[in-house]
This record gives structure tokens, sequence and C-alpha cells, in this order.
């Protein structure tokens, strides 16, 4: 498991123990306004569940948008790429120049390029 997962599973125990230690020392009801009677403990509970859900929400909203948008640049960097693609060629075949021949070589192998007066300085 990763890290954080074993962390968020240990918080999550404590939770759990922390609620229950807590209903076992408040046993007696609470009478909150348009609400039935509840026990403290559960009364916690709902407020912690709402609290992470407020946090939540908007994060994992924005993590959404971003996702869509990645997914749509995406696209277009794909859409692009095969559209300036240069067409009847493989990945790996790029153009090739030939090798261009030295205007001054002679071909008599000699080292002397004909009349160039740069070979006499």
């Amino acid at each position: 498991m990763k890290a954080i997962r074993i962390a968020q599973v240990i918080a999550l125990v404590l939770l759990a123990i922390y609620l229950w230690v807590f209903h076992n020392v408040n046993p007696e009801y609470i009478s909150l306004p348009l609400v039935i009677s509840m026990p403290p403990a559960l009364i916690v509970l709902i407020a912690m569940i709402l609290t992470w859900l407020i946090a939540w929400l908007p994060a994992r909203m924005k993590v959404w948008r971003l996702q869509r948008r990645l997914k749509q640049v995406t696209e277009e960097r794909d859409a692009l790429a095969a559209r300036f693609a240069p067409h009847g060629h493989g990945p790996g075949d790029a153009p090739v120049i030939p090798d261009r021949i030295d205007p001054y070589a002679t071909g008599s192998g000699s080292g002397r390029r004909g009349d160039d007066p740069t070979d006499y300085l």
C-alpha cells in the first residue's frame, strides 16, 4: 500500500475509536431543532462527514476540469501532428540529403584541386 493510504486507514481507525469512546462517555441523546434526537457521537460523525465533503468536492471538481482540459489538449495535439506529418513516410523514414560532391576534386585522386589558387598558399 502507498504511505498515504496507510495514513488514511490509521486515521479512520483512530476516528472510529474516538467516536466509540465519545459515545460511551456521553450516552444521553441530544435534541436538535427540526431534527430527531441523536447521540452526540452521531452528530459529531455527521459534522465530520459534511466538513470532509465541503473540503473534498471543490478539489475534486478542479481535478475533473483539468483532466477534461488535458484530454482536449491531447486530442488537439494529435490532430495537429497528424495534419502536419509527412505523408507516405513511416516514423523512422527521414529524408536523406545525398552526399555532396566536392566540385574541386579531380578524378585522378591527387591532392590537387585544379586551378584553385588556395592550393598554392
